[in-house]
């Protein structure tokens, strides 16, 4: 996998040191902030602009079956490998039985999907190899676009700054933070 340097967004939060406990310490950690979700259809139109041979229907198309059959695959007990990527697998969520000849198919609750990452996908997505940039939280960005909305109703001109100090508690959008925890408690910088 080839080694590019990408800008990645971040924000900053202050957040408990330990997860589990409210009231530890309270430290800065920074929290992803992901631009946008991008479905098949963006996806396929990014591989198209690669100089693909190929055309962007032809491309939909194939991600399409690769998703149809990957979810076959997985149905049918196999764990499937995106080399240069992650492995999907199933595992089984079940009340136990008290023996082997009370257990029946009634006790398998859920099957869930699994993730593992790919040892090459860790290394392209190692820090040294990512352009970090610091975005304001998304509280931040949504008290400046009400503010801009108050400004431009008031006839004053829109600085795109937000007021106030931007901190709060989230909006729990699910972001990642440096401490495992998610969501968005806003901008500690502000």
């Amino acid at each position: 996998m080839e080694q590019n340097i990408h800008t990645y967004p971040y924000s900053l939060a202050l957040r408990p040191s330990i997860p589990a406990d409210k009231n530890s310490e309270k430290k800065v950690y920074p929290v992803a902030q992901q631009n946008k979700t991008i479905g098949l259809r963006l996806m396929a139109k990014h591989i198209h602009e690669h100089n693909s041979a190929f055309s962007l229907g032809t491309i939909l198309g194939v991600l399409g079956d690769l998703v149809e059959c990957t979810v076959e695959m997985l149905q049918q007990g196999y764990s499937v490998n995106f080399d240069g990527l992650c492995r999907f697998y199933t595992t089984i969520s079940c009340a136990g039985a008290n023996s082997i000849d009370d257990f029946n198919e009634s006790f398998i609750k859920k099957v869930n999907l699994r993730v593992d990452s790919d040892v090459e996908a860790e290394s392209a997505l190692d820090v040294k190899n990512i352009d970090f940039e610091y975005v304001p939280s998304r509280e931040a960005q949504a008290i400046a676009r009400k503010n801009a909305k108050e400004n431009l109703g008031n006839g004053l001109p829109d600085t795109g700054q937000p007021s106030g100090n931007g901190s709060g508690s989230g909006n729990g959008s699910g972001s990642t933070g440096g401490n495992g925890d998610s969501g968005d408690p806003g901008d500690v910088t502000g």
